[in-house]
């Protein structure tokens, strides 16, 4: 059935793009052997053109094939299609201004010294918070064992699932937010990535909106454009149908499956604005594509064109909008690639996750990895350049 409907979505165009499908495959086959990743899913769409596959395994033993509609953690591109969207719909909806003080919302912090820090700081990461804090580093004993105090192997009403058989006390979120407004601050206005502020997000939506995060997310985008983007899906889909990620020997000492791969997010039962998301290449490239139009297919208005194009495009910083732009790096190599448009955008994730969106070019680059399996020590995806590879291969 997939061939077939790689043939018909690809036939008016086929004899163009034969070639650059045939490299396409090399690339992707190639970074399997060389152990960049198990699989990988890769959706593209280049005007009328459009491309999907899916390649390899779910772990390197190749015993569960990757399939179109297999979901990978998507880890901080959670930041993106989820954080990013809740605040441009309360944005677009004027419930939520870009200079209102993250103190008017988190209460912790009205005495902490982020009481100034407003939301647009925080999106284009020129707030001075620091990158992350390992949360999980205070769950654990020094002979390496979960504190009972915090985690326990028994469910009830009062606790929420982090692993297989591991489970958290729902209070300890507040520790998490204690622990971020003390944290270290550095100057503002110079760019500085942060995690941390989309770990708050959930709350800021759910205050303003009187509605959970996920049923926001739902009601709102997903639904609508009919996607399976979702956190906790071992909740909905079979294992078989999940990739799993990390052989976490350190923390939940397990494998790493249906839950989410970052620590934070799963402390915070799997429900976060920093990661905690899953789901399909097709999926995120749906959604990339209502970005990219600025409307649904059928011409149903979500949020303004106004509103999309001042987040992704919002003038000279170095990100968008919680989204990502390119940019020289420190190492003077061009992210994520050099032929890309200035008014290009997306997001990459620690998973070995990856969307990009050049509405120049009427372009959608989808791929979708688990390189961190068995271990995030697995840097192959960035030493081979995988990702640069691809792009130089469509455009």
């Amino acid at each position: 059935m997939k061939k077939i409907f790689l043939t018909i979505l690809m036939f008016p165009l086929v004899l163009v793009w034969s070639q650059d499908i045939k490299k396409i495959d090399s690339l992707i086959i190639n970074s399997i052997e060389l152990s960049a990743f198990p699989g990988a899913q890769v959706y593209i769409k280049k005007g009328d053109f459009k491309f999907q596959k899916s390649y390899g395994y779910h772990t390197y033993d190749s015993i569960i094939k990757i399939e179109d509609d297999h979901l990978y953690d998507l880890a901080s591109i959670t930041k993106t299609l989820a954080s990013t969207l809740a605040i441009m719909k309360l944005y677009d909806e004027n419930k939520f201004k870009l200079d209102v003080l993250i103190s008017d919302f988190i209460k912790k912090f009205k005495r902490s010294n982020k009481r100034t820090t407003n939301i647009h700081e925080l999106l284009i990461h020129h707030s001075g918070w620091k990158p992350y804090i390992n949360h999980q580093k205070f769950l654990l004993k020094k002979n390496g064992k979960l504190k009972s105090r915090f985690i326990t192997t028994v469910d009830d009403d009062n606790k929420k699932q982090i692993a297989e058989n591991i489970f958290i006390k729902n209070n300890y979120f507040n520790k998490i937010l204690k622990r971020i407004s003390r944290s270290k601050l550095d100057e503002k206005g110079n760019y500085k990535y942060s995690g941390l502020f989309f770990c708050l997000v959930p709350e800021i939506v759910k205050t303003v909106s009187n509605q959970s995060f996920e049923e926001f997310l739902f009601d709102n985008f997903y639904s609508k454009i009919d996607v399976d983007l979702v956190f906790n899906p071992k909740k909905v889909f079979s294992l078989e149908k999940i990739v799993p990620t990390e052989l976490d020997t350190v923390f939940r000492k397990q494998l790493i499956h249906g839950f989410v791969h970052d620590e934070t997010a799963a402390i915070m039962g799997g429900i976060s604005g920093n990661a905690g998301l899953f789901g399909s290449a097709k999926d995120v490239g749906k959604i990339s594509e209502f970005l990219l139009k600025k409307r649904l297919n059928n011409n149903a208005q979500i949020i303004k064109e106004s509103t999309i194009t001042y987040f992704t495009n919002p003038g000279n910083y170095n990100r968008g909008l919680g989204f990502d732009k390119p940019r020289i790096l420190s190492n003077d190599k061009f992210y994520p690639n050099e032929k890309l448009s200035k008014s290009s955008y997306g997001h990459t994730g620690f998973t070995g996750t990856f969307y990009w969106i050049d509405p120049e070019k009427e372009l959608i680059i989808v791929l979708l990895t688990n390189r961190v399996n068995p271990s995030r020590s697995y840097e192959n995806l960035y030493d081979l350049d995988v990702r640069k590879k691809l792009i130089d291969l469509i455009i």
